[in-house]
């Protein structure tokens, strides 16, 4: 009897450790108690799939050992559009945003948001096809990008601005998802009251714990260089920033709320550099 408790003890203690472990593999990438970044809900603009694909360019691919005509899913966001819409010049602006695939409403509106999934970034849509002989199904051949993507009647493609924060990782930010602010700020002695929020919300504790212990690069889509800065900025500095919404730029102040450095535009990705 007594050896009998001892293996039930034994075997308890194993599901105890196992359970512990499960837990912690399906948390953050730095911090086990932080929270995934929210999506936002309010698209920034939206593409759809036309009745006739007369117009567009298809292919021959191969799906699942079949031969089938596919259209890339890039020529129904085109970039001229975008670029029109964002004001962009002499860059691809697509790369600004993540892509939501929404399917018909005749078929209820799927999409891999339903399964908990995030939004594809540009660079992993652009890999997609539709294929109209199946289902009408966006296909991603790139064995990275999982199955739940490939929706079934794909008619939507909502863009929505987004930032890429990199670390051991690269986490995807939605800007639209944070709650804003009336932000005042003096520049070249006149005041200013924009829309925005802190840009420490993109460097949450599901990035790091850690935030003192790093520089950060900002990277724009366009290549722009900052000469004051070098692009680098202090945790301070990111501590007295913010992002304004409306003008999609972030600003840096100092403690009389006056902009110091220039603004960021069309900011693509932070990288965070240790010190």
């Amino acid at each position: 009897m007594k050896n009998y408790l001892v293996i039930l003890l034994g075997l308890a203690m194993l599901l105890i450790a196992f359970t512990g472990c499960s837990e912690k593999t399906t948390t953050s990438p730095n911090d086990n108690q932080a929270t995934a970044p929210e999506l936002a809900q309010t698209a920034d603009t939206l593409f759809t799939v036309p009745d006739s694909l007369t117009n567009y360019n298809s292919q021959e691919i191969d799906y699942n050992g079949e031969t089938v005509t596919a259209f890339a899913l890039e020529q129904f966001v085109p970039e001229t559009a975008v670029n029109n819409f964002t004001g962009a010049d002499g860059f691809d602006s697509r790369v600004l945003f993540a892509v939501e695939i929404v399917s018909s409403d005749e078929d209820g509106n799927w999409t891999p948001r339903s399964k908990g999934y995030e939004d594809l970034d540009w660079n992993q849509f652009k890999t997609g096809w539709l294929i109209p002989s199946v289902s009408g199904k966006a296909y991603f051949p790139d064995d990275s990008i999982i199955t739940g993507y490939d929706v079934k009647y794909a008619h939507y493609f909502k863009l929505y601005r987004k930032i890429e924060v990199t670390l051991s990782d690269t986490i995807l930010f939605e800007t639209g998802a944070f709650e804003t602010e009336q932000v005042t700020y003096t520049k070249d002695g006149e005041e200013y009251i924009a829309t925005g929020f802190p840009l420490s919300n993109l460097i949450s504790d599901y990035v790091t714990t850690a935030q003192a212990d790093y520089n950060y690069h900002f990277i724009a889509a366009d290549g722009w260089i900052n000469n004051d800065t070098n692009n680098l900025y202090s945790w301070d500095n990111i501590q007295n920033g913010y992002w304004l919404s409306d003008s999609d730029k972030a600003i840096f102040l100092n403690d009389a709320h006056e902009t110091i450095f220039k603004s960021v535009r069309v900011l693509e990705t932070i990288e965070l550099i240790p010190q």
